[in-house]
Order: structure tokens, then C-alpha cells, then sequence
């Protein structure tokens, strides 16, 4: 009785102004999500991808139908579903009553999968697959709860979440075309801070577009995801004796993989040997084919970040970024700190540019009697499996140049790198600077440590082997 007299309350007009300024006023029924900030976030990406007349794009959760409208207007095919009727019924009266053209239809993805998308999604694959997910924790017990179909639209209840849910369908093939680009607005209180890590451990490429902040401290994280590197040509070798030797004496474009079962001679920053132990993972990319002119030296601290945070599901308290690309694991609290990956960056002229490959090495299994450790110290879950599509996945985050989307190069955020290279300073030091004993506080822009001595002086340190590490 309550839902259905909550379902008789008065409809509530409310205007939106588009990122062309064009003004909407729509009529919405109370279940019904009206346009906010987080709306305009999404329709703002939409209109700086940059994709042609004839793009197809679905909205997921389209509410009052504010973005799918926005889409039509840019000379886009979209569909757009919403698990609420009400909303189903609000986005085709207003896509109407503003002379635009749209398929909409009634569900979503859920914790129940039907086999298929055909009944929401049309079963097809789009250029564009945007949601704006609902944003609120599911209650606690006890709790006030609001209507069923607000809930549908606020609350995220989905054991699994709806958000790795999301990631899930689209990694698997399904929903997004392979070089189509979906977006995601997402929650700090649920996904939003670990968005693009999430994205990463199912294959996704993924950088984070925008950002909406408040007063309480929530904020909203606009994801792009993509096929990593689609289309380009992964070289697999049984023995090497360097993976990166190999991209760097042929042609292969920008996005082409090489990996090996063994490799001889891998190496290190200045030509040290990298020891790679049996079933390691040896895997190098060409990141830059001497037109982008990419590579920065900042980006091996940037990188060995992102992989800390990849691994971070393993154990986040056993894991650190030794400055300025090497990752060590410890099996328990106290145990030994011992390498298990690294970074390595290498290039060659090429014509007018630079051609540059980058190499990662991580052990999975690290032996009880040996300095190096590997992620199975972290857990006894983690394997090689799956490892590749992951690493790509971050690989392409970083370096892979979109132009149709537009989706910009990012780089981390940089308080959250300079918590994780304290962290790693505190783990594996006290560390030495010309035989003072200096703390670390953040990194520049050029990638270079900031370190402050006994005696207050700020210092720049870009030569790792100035320093000293005590614990390992």
C-alpha cells in the first residue's frame, strides 16, 4: 500500500541544461532519477569523445532520459534501457516531445543473467556503452529503505556489484564492439576509487575522465573502458633472450605484445640481470613506434604504481613501489621484503623519433632459498593465469593513443602515488643519501624523489643509486 500511494505523489518538473545549452524540462514521476551533476558529467564525456554521425550507443539506467536525448542530439543510433517502466515510459515521451529518435527498452544487467542481452540491450554491440550507476551502499539491517524502484536507481544491490558486474559483460565480449569505449560514473562510497584497478583485472583498459567532488567528501568518478590494444598482434616465443631485444629489432607498430616461456637474459635499469625464475611472466610491449614521441622517465615510477595496485587484491600490506620501478612482496608481516617485479624502458632512434619498448618481469612463484620473491608469497591464489591480459590491460591505460574516442593520456593521482612511495620507504629503509639518513616525501613531475634530511633540507634525488635501502 505505501509503494503504491508513494507511486500517486505528484509528478516534479525539473530543467537541465545540456553541454551544447540546450534546455530540457522534464516531467518526472517520483521512482524516476532526474538529471544532476552526475548527468552532466556523463553527457560533458560524451561530447568531448568526438565520435561521428551513425554512432551507436547504449545507455544503461537511463532514467529520465537526459543523456540518451543528449546522444541523439549528436547524430548518434542510441538505445536506452532502464530496469524501472516508469523511466522507460519518461525517456520515450521526452525523446518525442524534444523530436528525437530512440530505441528504449525495459531491464539491465543484474545479479540474475538471462543468457543474453536481447531483451535490454537489443543484443548488439555498440560504439558507445554508458551507465550511470546507482551510487548509495546497500542498507544495513534496520535501516530506512526507500521504494523498490528508487532503490533501482540508488542503490547498488548486488552482492557481486553492479559495477564488476558491468566490467565482467563487457570483458566477456558482449555489449561493446572491440574497438568501442564504455563508460562508467561511479561512486567513491561503493567502486569509484578502485574503478580502473577493477577494470584491470578483467582485461579492461581503463582512465579515469572526470571527477565530481562534495562538500561530504563523496565524489564521482567518470571511467572510459576499452579493449586493450585491439587488433594488434601478440608474438608468443618459447625461449629468448630478451623479450624487449626482440620488439626493438623489428618494425611491429605501436600495442604489439611479445612474451616468452623463458627468457635467457632478461635485464634491468643499466643493463643488470633481471633473474627470472621458472614460470615467470617476461612480457614487453612497444609502447611508442617513433610517432608519439610518449615515453617520459616519470613513467616508470607511474607504472610500477599502477602494478602495486594491481596486485594489491593479493595482500595490500605485503606489497610496495621501491622507487623508482621495482615492486617487492613479503610472504607475512614479518617476514623478509624480496623483489618480485620490475620495469624496465628501452628505445632506439627511428628516423626523426625514438622507437621505445617497454619490458615487465614478474616471478609468480618465489623459492624459499632465493633473494627474489614472487606473487604466490602474496597468496597461495595467485598464478600466472590471466596475468598477460592484465598487465596489458594497465600497459594500454597508460599508453595506448585514442584519437576516435578522444580519451587523453592520464597519469595517476599523485597523493595517492606519493602515500604509496612513503610506504615503500618506510617498508624497505631507513634509506641513505650520501651516508645521511633522509625520509621521503613525494615525487616531482619529472619523476624525480623528494627526500628531506636530518637537518630539514629538501633535496631531489634522481639517481637511484645515490641511495641506500637498510631493509633489504
Amino acid at each position: 500500500m505505501e509503494e503504491i500511494e508513494r507511486l500517486q505523489r505528484p509528478a516534479k518538473k525539473v530543467v537541465w541544461t545540456s553541454p551544447t545549452r540546450q534546455i530540457y524540462e522534464f516531467d518526472l514521476p517520483v521512482t524516476v532519477y532526474p538529471p544532476r551533476e552526475d548527468t552532466s558529467l556523463l553527457a560533458e564525456a560524451l561530447h568531448r569523445l568526438g565520435l561521428p554521425n551513425g554512432t551507436s550507443c547504449l545507455e544503461i539506467g537511463c532514467g529520465s532520459g537526459a543523456v540518451s536525448i543528449h546522444a541523439a542530439t549528436l547524430g548518434w543510433r542510441v538505445v536506452a534501457c532502464d530496469v524501472n517502466p516508469f523511466a522507460v515510459a519518461c525517456t520515450q515521451h521526452h525523446a518525442s516531445l524534444y523530436g528525437q529518435s530512440l530505441t528504449v527498452l525495459e531491464g539491465g544487467p543484474g545479479p540474475e543473467l538471462d543468457g543474453s542481452s536481447d531483451q535490454w540491450g537489443g543484443d548488439s554491440h555498440y560504439d558507445v556503452v554508458m551507465w550511470n550507476l546507482p551510487y548509495l551502499p546497500r542498507p544495513n539491517l534496520g535501516d530506512d529503505v526507500l521504494g523498490p524502484m528508487e532503490e533501482s536507481a540508488l542503490i547498488d544491490s548486488d552482492d557481486k556489484g553492479l559495477f564488476l558486474r558491468y566490467v565482467e559483460r563487457l570483458a566477456s565480449g558482449r555489449l561493446l564492439k572491440p574497438k568501442g569505449v564504455a563508460l562508467a560514473v561511479v561512486s567513491s562510497l561503493l567502486d569509484g576509487r578502485q574503478a580502473c584497478t577493477i577494470a584491470w583485472r578483467q582485461g579492461m583498459a581503463a582512465r579515469v575522465l572526470g571527477e565530481q567532488e562534495f562538500d561530504d567528501g563523496e565524489s564521482l568518478v567518470l571511467v572510459a573502458m576499452w579493449h586493450p590494444y585491439s587488433g594488434k598482434e601478440h608474438i608468443h616465443e618459447s625461449v629468448v633472450e630478451s623479450t624487449n631485444a626482440i620488439l626493438l629489432s623489428n618494425s611491429s607498430p605501436a600495442g604489439v605484445l611479445c612474451t616468452a616461456d623463458v627468457q635467457r637474459q632478461g635485464r634491468g635499469r643499466r643493463g643488470r640481470e633481471w633473474e627470472s625464475l621458472d614460470g615467470a611472466l617476461a612480457a614487453s610491449w612497444v609502447i611508442d613506434d617513433g610517432t608519439h614521441s610518449l615515453h617520459k622517465p616519470v613513467d616508470q615510477v607511474h607504472l610500477g604504481y599502477y602494478l602495486s595496485e594491481l596486485f594489491h587484491s593479493h595482500g595490500p600490506e605485503r606489497i610496495c613501489l621501491k622507487w623508482p620501478n621495482d615492486l617487492y612482496v613479503r610472504a607475512s608481516m614479518s617476514a623478509p621484503w624480496k623483489k618480485c617485479a620490475g620495469v624496465l624502458f628501452e628505445g632506439t632512434t627511428m628516423g626523426t623519433g625514438q622507437r621505445t619498448v617497454l619490458g615487465i618481469g614478474v616471478n609468480i612463484v618465489g623459492p624459499s632459498n632465493s633473494q627474489f620473491g614472487g606473487l604466490d608469497e602474496l597468496s597461495p591464489l595467485a598464478k600466472g593465469d590471466g596475468l598477460t591480459a592484465q598487465l596489458h590491460a594497465v600497459v594500454a591505460s597508460m599508453f595506448e593513443v585514442l584519437d576516435r574516442p578522444n580519451i587523453p593520456l592520464t597519469h595517476p593521482d599523485l597523493r595517492a602515488l606519493d602515500k604509496a612511495l612513503i610506504f615503500g620507504s618506510v617498508a624497505l629503509g631507513p634509506i641513505f643519501y650520501r651516508g645521511d639518513c633522509v625520509e621521503v616525501s613525494g615525487l616531482d613531475e619529472q619523476g624525480s624523489l623528494r627526500v628531506k634530511t636530518e637537518s630539514g633540507a629538501v633535496i631531489l634525488v634522481d639517481d637511484p643509486d645515490q641511495l641506500e635501502w637498510s631493509n633489504i
